[in-house]
C-alpha cells in the first residue's frame, strides 16, 4: 500500500457514519500528513515565532517518530523557558522511554516553571527511579514546587513515597502542601 493509498483510505473513513471512526481517521490523517510535512514542521519548531514554535513542538510530540522525539528533546536546551515548558508538555503526549534521562536532567533547570512541569511529567512514568528524583522536591523553600512534587508522587503511586509524604503532612506549616500530601497518600498503590 502506498502513502497515497493510506491517505485515500483515511479520507474515505472521514465520511463513515460512526463518530468514533471519523475521529480516529482524522487523528490518523493528521499524523500521516504531519510526517509528510515533517521538514517544514521541524523548521518552524526551530526558528518560527514563539507561538508557532510551541504549536510545532507540540505537533512533533504528537507524531512520536524517532526523528520528531529526538528533535523535541533537543529543545530542552532552548534559551526560552516557554519553549522548554512546551517541550516537556510535548513529551507528556506519549511518554517515550528515551525522554526519561533528559527529563531527569531538566530537574536542574534554573526556571521554576520548567522544573515544576518536569516534576508533573515524571509522575506519569511508572519507572521506580522516578520516586527517588521527586522526593527531594517535597522539602524545600518553594512550597508551590513542594506541592507539585506531592501531587506528582500521588499520581505516580509508588508506595516508597509514603514515609516522605507522611513527614511532610506532619511537619509542614503550609496548609496547601498538607492537602497535597494527604491526597497523595490516598493515591499510593498498596505495598506489595
Amino acid at each position: 500500500m502506498t502513502h497515497s493509498d493510506r491517505k485515500k483510505a483515511l479520507t474515505l473513513a472521514l465520511q463513515d457514519p460512526e463518530d468514533l471512526v471519523r475521529a480516529a481517521a482524522s487523528r490518523a490523517l493528521d499524523r500521516v500528513e504531519g510526517i509528510e510535512r515533517l521538514s517544514n514542521i521541524l523548521e518552524t519548531a526551530s526558528s518560527g515565532e514563539k507561538p508557532h514554535r510551541i504549536r510545532a513542538i507540540h505537533f512533533l510530540g504528537f507524531l512520536n517518530t524517532t526523528e520528531s522525539v529526538n528533535r523535541v528533546l533537543s529543545f530542552l536546551q532552548d534559551p526560552a523557558p516557554d519553549i522548554r515548558v512546551a517541550t516537556i508538555k510535548a513529551v507528556q503526549i506519549h511518554l517515550p522511554e528515551r525522554a526519561l534521562v533528559p527529563l531527569l536532567g531538566a530537574l536542574e533547570d534554573p526556571d521554576i516553571a520548567v522544573v515544576q512541569t518536569v516534576i508533573e511529567t515524571l509522575s506519569f512514568y511508572k519507572d521506580p527511579k522516578v520516586t527517588e528524583f521527586l522526593v527531594p522536591f517535597l522539602i524545600g523553600p518553594d512550597t508551590e514546587t513542594s506541592s507539585v512534587a506531592a501531587e506528582a508522587l500521588g499520581r505516580n503511586g509508588d508506595p516508597k513515597a509514603e514515609p516522605h509524604l507522611i513527614k511532610v503532612l506532619q511537619e509542614t506549616e503550609d496548609p496547601f502542601l498538607k492537602i497535597r500530601a494527604a491526597e497523595a497518600l490516598g493515591n499510593l498503590r498498596p505495598n506489595s
